[in-house]
């Protein structure tokens, strides 16, 4: 192949003002235009002319010059790497996975699966960084995982292994997201710390197809009339002790797990704040909850009956929901309706939303991001709805004998005093005193 013309030169130049020498790049471009630069350094000039020569013969079927800094050793590395891959942009992709996880020098001997299950389950009943309802999930789906994979080594178990297994799941697309989330955490557990079992993590290459994303969910609101029937039936039961769980999820909005990781101590009713550390939060950042009129009724009312949330109120509330109709179905009850874990929450954001318009607000109160509120909770509620909501009160409790006998007291002195006439007698014209009526 003739190899083509040059149509640029590099010239050396001595400026006669300054006697300075530089190099000149010059020629003319395939349009026309004349090309004349000064560099200093002549490999700067050398690296100019070699982009100007490929920018002009790139247009004949040429194989385009280009300017670089590599070494004839790197090009021919690089050239090599592009051949092997389907698109350019991959081998970024390529060198970051392996910097991130591909050194087989610390691979240390890797244990098989039922050993690194049994370490793995004494890690989460260690820690304190996950809820005991995350340890028991983590649990339960990596057993599951190991018992159907078999007593593999760690580091030989690849995405097939986990792509079978998931196919054999006679489960919903969502479940077996679930399934392979718990299944990367276990594995990204064993290649941290001192660990290194393995370089990969197998669940990074598994794709399910059929899984909702919970950005285009629709939010579900819960009735107002079922909201006042679920307060009522948690203020019938145990002395209404499960009342401050329910009114701070519906009323504040609080996620159930943001809930249940609350204590009394962060509630402040009286400058009407729950204040929610980082750990406790699904983003991960802390946040002020403002109390609203609603919920510091219910927060009045309920305070200190017993602890915001105990492991043991699970079943507790499931009762009070299968009381309104939500639940699991069973023979005695079939007409169950499937509760959505965050009914509440999204009942508590719609409501407010309607009631400030803001937002800004809202997205601070409950800690969302304000595309989030546009795109889900605009007019999910009417204006008479949420007039509704924020009317429901705790009911009238009976009065203890001591208090109510106060309060008549108190009745008793903060009334006026009936104004009393003087009337004159028939007879003697003298005036005699007579009380008017209230």
């Amino acid at each position: 192949m003739k190899a083509p013309k040059q149509r640029f030169k590099i010239l050396k130049f001595v400026n006669p003002r300054t006697s300075t020498v530089s190099w000149r790049v010059s020629g003319i471009k395939r349009n026309g235009k004349r090309v004349r630069e000064n560099f200093a350094d002549p490999q700067e000039a050398q690296y100019r002319y070699t982009e100007l020569e490929g920018e002009f013969h790139a247009t004949n079927g040429a194989a385009a010059l280009r300017s670089t800094r590599l070494t004839d050793e790197q090009i021919a590395i690089a050239e090599a790497a592009f051949k092997r891959l389907d698109r350019d942009e991959d081998l970024l992709t390529a060198l970051d996975h392996w910097l991130r996880t591909g050194k087989p020098k610390a691979i240390k001997e890797s244990p098989r699966l039922d050993d690194a299950l049994e370490l793995y389950k004494t890690w989460l009943d260690n820690t304190g960084e996950l809820r005991p309802k995350t340890k028991l999930n983590l649990k339960h789906r990596v057993k599951n995982f190991v018992t159907a994979v078999g007593n593999v080594r760690v580091i030989d178990v690849i995405p097939e292994h986990v792509e079978n297994y998931l196919a054999n799941r006679d489960v919903s697309p969502d479940t077996k997201d679930a399934d392979c989330r718990a299944i990367s955490s276990f594995f990204t557990w064993c290649m941290k710390g001192k660990r290194h079992w393995t370089i990969n993590n197998p669940c990074y290459a598994v794709e399910i197809e059929g899984t909702s994303n919970d950005d285009d969910r629709e939010p579900v609101v819960l009735p107002v009339s079922e909201c006042e029937a679920l307060l009522r039936a948690a203020e019938k039961h145990e002395n209404g002790r499960l009342v401050p769980f329910v009114a701070i999820c519906m009323f504040g909005g609080l996620r159930p797990f943001e809930a249940a990781r609350l204590i009394w101590d962060q509630v402040n009713v009286t400058d009407g704040e729950i204040r929610l550390k980082g750990t406790q939060t699904k983003t991960g950042k802390g946040r002020i909850v403002e109390i609203c009129e609603t919920l510091k009724a219910w927060l009045e009312r309920y305070k200190g009956r017993d602890e915001i949330y105990r492991p043991s109120f699970d079943a507790e509330l499931r009762q009070l929901r299968a009381s309104i109709g939500y639940g699991a179905p069973t023979d005695e009850n079939k007409d169950l309706k499937p509760w959505v874990q965050d009914v509440l929450r999204h009942t508590a954001i719609s409501h407010y939303f309607r009631e400030t318009g803001s937002y800004g607000r809202t997205a601070e109160q409950f800690g969302n991001s304000e595309s989030i509120i546009k795109k889900h909770y605009q007019s999910r509620v009417s204006s008479a709805e949420t007039k509704a909501f924020y009317a429901l009160r705790p009911k009238a409790g009976v009065r203890s004998k001591a208090k109510s006998a106060k309060n008549d007291k108190a009745l008793r002195k903060s009334k006026p005093r009936r104004p009393v006439v003087k009337q004159q007698t028939p007879t003697t014209g003298e005036p005699t005193p007579t009380a008017f009526a209230a």
